[in-house]
């Protein structure tokens, strides 16, 4: 399958699923994808790429010549990307890398552009590895509590880097009968920082 589109936002049924893998959501990854600026030709490191959303369009906008690492620690995310990848005609530009972040950071080339999505208590470790690993670049983080954004901002805050956070409410119409309901999704917050 190809996505014809130039524009991010590949719908979420379209993508391979499978239970207990995150995916970031289409409307979240447009946005986020918007905030990484990314460049023909770049490379960006997906840090917990679960089904590898975000890296699938990400080697479709950056295009060819492009590199995404794909990390997780999780086989199964790291199978979703692979397929999700061949579905989309990304695969020779996404390359699967299994480990456990940050550690696993120290073994990729250099990037200048990192998507985290979650990472949880290890979200500042993540944050001070991509810094350290760029000379220029740009990090972006969706987290969904208060808490990880608070760890993140505080990071952040003592790396010395200027950053933004967006907060993303989302709902999407789901027919009922006559009418159409409203029915909300988990709101999230982008942090985008320059370093």
């Amino acid at each position: 399958m190809t996505w014809p589109y130039a524009t991010p936002g590949i719908p979420d049924e379209l993508f391979e699923r499978a239970e207990g893998v995150p995916m970031t959501k289409a409307e979240v990854r447009s946005v986020a994808l918007s905030k990484l600026r990314l460049r023909r030709g770049g490379v960006l490191v997906d840090v917990g790429c679960g089904t590898g959303s975000v890296s699938v369009e990400a080697a479709l906008i950056m295009g060819e010549g492009s590199r995404v690492y794909a990390v997780d620690y999780d086989e199964e995310a790291l199978m979703l990307t692979k397929r999700n990848a061949e579905k989309f005609g990304v695969a020779d530009r996404v390359v699967l890398v299994r480990g456990k972040a940050p550690e696993v950071l120290a073994e990729l080339p250099k990037a200048d552009r990192y998507f985290v999505g979650g990472g949880g208590l290890e979200l500042p470790a993540i944050i001070k590895a991509a810094v350290e690993r760029m000379e220029k670049g740009i990090i972006v983080a969706d987290v969904v509590t208060l808490e990880s954004l608070k760890a993140a901002v505080e990071a952040l805050g003592e790396l010395g880097l200027d950053y933004e956070v967006t907060q993303i409410f989302v709902a999407r119409g789901q027919r009922k009968g006559r009418y159409t309901v409203m029915t909300a999704l988990n709101p999230v917050y982008i942090i985008t920082a320059y370093a």
